[in-house]
Parts: C-alpha cells; structure tokens; sequence
C-alpha cells in the first residue's frame, strides 16, 4: 500500500488494503482511518508479525464499515500467533458481513460468534484448515447466511444449536464433518438452501429431517450421504424446488433416483459428474409433475431414459458429455428419440436439436 495512506484521514472508501512486509506498508496503516465505510478486503495477514500489530489497526472503531474480509495469503506454522492477530483484529459490531479466509489458529478468537453482533447477516469461514471447532453460531441471532469452505479438521457444529435466521447454508470439503446440526426442521424453520459437497462422513439427515421451508439441494461427493438415500425423506418437503446431485465416485450409484425418492414439487432437476450412473430410473421421474428443466453433465456411463416418456411437463432438456446417451437422442433416428420429443427445447453438447 502506498506509505502515506495512514495521512487520508477522511478516506471513506477502500475496497483493498494488502499488508506488506517493508516499514510503512503494514497494518498500523489503518489507524487513523476510522471514516472507511462499505467493504473491505485486509489481505497479506501472514505479513502481520505479532497480535500487537494487529491491534494497531483499530478495526473497533471503524463504526461505518460493513462488509469485512481478513485474508491470509498462506496458512502459517504458528497457529498461536495466527489467533492472537486475530483475536486483535475485532471489528465494531456494527459489522453484518465477516469473511475469513485461510485462517492457520486451531480455534476462533471470541469475538467471532459473540452476542453483541446482532447485526451480522453474513458469516463465510473458508479454508480454516487447523481450526477444529465452530464459534457459538446460536448467539448470532441476526446471521441467515453461513459459509463453511476446506475446514476439514471441524467435526461437528457447536452445542447450542443454530442461529434460527439462517436462510443459506453451504458446507463444503469438511472431510471430517460427521453429521448437520441437530433437529434441523425445528431450529432452523427459515432455512432456503442447503448445499453439501465434499463431506464423505455424514452418513444421514439429522433425526426430524430438512426444514419444511427448503427450496433449493445440492448434494455432491457425500457418498455416505448418497448411499442412504432412502432415508432421505425429501417427500415430506413441501416446498422443494431445485433439487442437483453431483460428483459421487465410489459406484454406489448406478440408478438413479428411485421411486418416491424425490417429491413432485420439484421443478429443476441436474445431474453431474455421476462417473457411474448408467440409467434414470423412470419410476421415479414420472411423478415429477411439475418438473420444466432437467440438466444432465458429465455422466459417461448414463446410457438411457428407462422409461416410457419423460414428465409431460419438461419444458427443456440440457444433455452434456454423456457419450453414450448422446447417440440414443439423435433426432427422429435416436431409440430414446421419442421419449424425449415433446420436450419444447432440448439442447446436446451445445447443439439445440428441438425448438
């Protein structure tokens, strides 16, 4: 950063701010920048050398700030240190979005997930690889959006529960993550979206299953998940709209889905990277009655529509590097060519065949 940014006391915008290591690059040029406001991205922390340093910021006092995101360039090998300079790097409360990103301590600070941010919307905790617990998630009352990316020493959300705002939650490649919070369909009653992937531990749905309000599923590279299926219970969701499986590798999944496995309030239905998929189970697409787009990416084995006809409902067909589905679909000439051709748009491998 420039050496004399410490001298724009009245500087109210600033979307970077890069840590150095050289003298009059560091993090003390913050200090005196208590009018920035909107969002910020304080990158180059590794460069921070000592938890005082990091107090010299101020970041509590800059009041108008809103979005902020602590930013390490690499994961470093004092994890004492790495949660001293975070734990000094508390922003006012005023603050409704948090972004942390490559974090090394083995634990957050106590400011992060404490009561007195009412304010925050938005909490994204991304590649904390040595932390091994959640900060008290609950005391947030305000929190709907929450993001865990490459945590995988994390095992369990913390006793407590939820914070009962929660709209959006993505959890991603938390290799040790064992199962979702507890009582899901009661605690979290607002939750929209729920996006697993790269969680090979959870083995089921918390006892109850999924909120009742859920719109929107993602499941990939869960395969523990995948295997049990059955037990999914997504037809007692009533509001389930987007429902996208992707990534599983380990052959548990060969057809797909089964009978009564999805609930026919579904409208967009995707499939990707199913390296064994070999057929789509006709019995349990035909009750998709209100299913209008269905993608299918990346599936090598998928060989055919078992059965008659797709839902006379599907308004478009989306059909991506699947060999040998692809021939089975040629137009007039393809063996599945009439199971698909009421469908009013149907795109191949970038190709529209029917319009």
């Amino acid at each position: 950063m420039p050496g004399n940014i410490s001298r724009l006391i009245d500087l109210q915008r600033s979307n970077d701010f890069v840590v150095g290591k050289c003298s009059g690059s560091g993090i003390n040029g913050l200090k005196e920048l208590n009018s920035l406001g909107g969002a910020i991205t304080i990158s180059g922390l590794e460069n921070v050398t000592s938890g005082d340093d990091a107090l010299e910021a101020k970041l509590k006092e800059k009041k108008h700030l809103i979005s902020l995101t602590l930013e390490w360039g690499s994961t470093a090998e004092d994890s004492q240190k790495e949660r001293d300079v975070l734990e000094n790097l508390e922003p006012h409360t005023n603050l409704k979005i948090l972004k942390i990103t490559n974090y090394g301590g083995t634990r957050f600070p106590n400011w992060v997930g404490d009561k007195s941010f009412c304010n925050m919307v938005r909490l994204w905790l991304d590649k904390c690889e040595n932390c091994f617990s959640l900060p008290p998630l609950s005391q947030m009352p305000s929190l709907q959006s929450l993001l865990l990316c490459d945590c995988p020493e994390i095992e369990s959300f913390p006793e407590g529960g939820m914070p009962s705002a929660l709209t959006w939650l993505c959890i991603r490649n938390c290799k040790k993550l064992k199962s979702l919070p507890e009582q899901m369909h009661t605690l979290l009653p607002s939750l929209h979206s729920l996006d697993l992937n790269g969680c090979p531990e959870i083995e089921s749905f918390p006892e109850g299953g999924l909120p009742s309000k859920l719109v929107y599923l993602t499941i990939g590279n869960c395969e523990k998940l995948v295997g049990g299926r059955r037990d999914w219970g997504l037809q007692t969701l009533p509001s389930l709209k987007e429902f996208y499986l992707h990534g599983e590798s380990e052959g548990v999944l060969e057809s797909f889905p089964e009978e009564g496995l999805l609930p026919p309030t579904v409208k967009y239905l995707g499939f990707t990277c199913l390296w064994n998929l070999k057929s789509l189970n006709g019995r349990g697409l035909q009750p998709l009655v209100c299913l209008q787009k269905m993608i299918i990416l990346e599936c090598p084995k998928l060989q055919s529509f078992s059965v008659e006809r797709l839902p006379t409902s599907l308004s478009e067909l989306i059909i991506q590097r699947c060999p040998l589905l692809k021939p089975r679909c040629r137009r007039e000439e393809g063996e599945d060519w009439h199971k698909i051709a009421h469908i009013p748009r149907i795109n191949i491998d970038g190709e529209v065949i029917s319009e």
